[in-house]
């Protein structure tokens, strides 16, 4: 079985599986602040929601041990067996919280598990951010300057979900109040307001990747 291609085929699945869930993600939020649906219908969309995604919480972090390892394989990035270990067991133990996260029925455990979560993304993009800046000047282990544009991008994407997840702070306790029938007014005003904010994050990720893509295929 030849490896490249089975790491470009899993490469591309996640990209499409990023790209199409965010998507669905985007619509269905239309549909959970939308104030002439009831309070059930509106649960039923925010699960559909949540259900989509997990789709860019599963591809963030598998999209960039595939893209290294495939860029490994082409020489154009210079990585030894262990760091290539590495990399994989790093991308591997973020989607292991990412799906504790996700599937916890322990309020107070998926809480701590969050607020790790929300810490590691910044120091995942200031390593691979600072790695990929390093390679543009110094291009000992990444000679091909595409692929450090491409890691760059996917921290500005790690970046974006961090502003969704921020903006949507005031989101939760506003939606706890509506689906209880309290201040169902201001709870609707403050949940636009924020799902609102969150576009240019929201376009900020579809852009980005397809950037990424025009960089896979060299279009760019």
């Amino acid at each position: 079985m030849n490896t490249f291609l089975v790491l470009k085929y899993f490469h591309i699945l996640l990209f499409v599986f990023w790209l199409g869930t965010d998507m669905g993600t985007y619509y269905s939020s239309k549909f959970v602040i939308n104030p002439k649906l009831t309070a059930p219908q509106r649960a039923t969309a925010l699960q559909i929601l949540l259900g989509c995604d997990l789709g860019p919480r599963i591809a963030m972090p598998l999209i960039m041990p595939t893209g290294i390892h495939m860029g490994s394989l082409l020489g154009i990035v210079k990585i030894n067996t262990l760091g290539l270990g590495l990399v994989w067991t790093a991308g591997l133990i973020w989607l292991v919280l990412v799906l504790n996260v996700h599937f916890s029925k322990d309020e107070v455990q998926k809480k701590k598990l969050k607020d790790i979560d929300f810490w590691v993304r910044p120091l995942i993009v200031c390593l691979v951010g600072g790695f990929a800046i390093y390679s543009l000047v110094q291009p000992d282990y990444i000679v091909a300057p595409w692929m450090n544009y491409k890691l760059l991008v996917v921290c500005g994407l790690i970046l974006c979900g961090l502003g969704i997840r921020y903006q949507l702070g005031k989101f939760t306790p506003a939606f706890i109040n509506l689906m209880q029938g309290k201040e169902v007014e201001e709870s609707n005003i403050i949940m636009k307001k924020r799902m609102d904010n969150c576009l240019p994050y929201v376009y900020g990720i579809w852009i980005g990747l397809l950037l990424n893509a025009a960089w896979g295929v060299h279009l760019i």
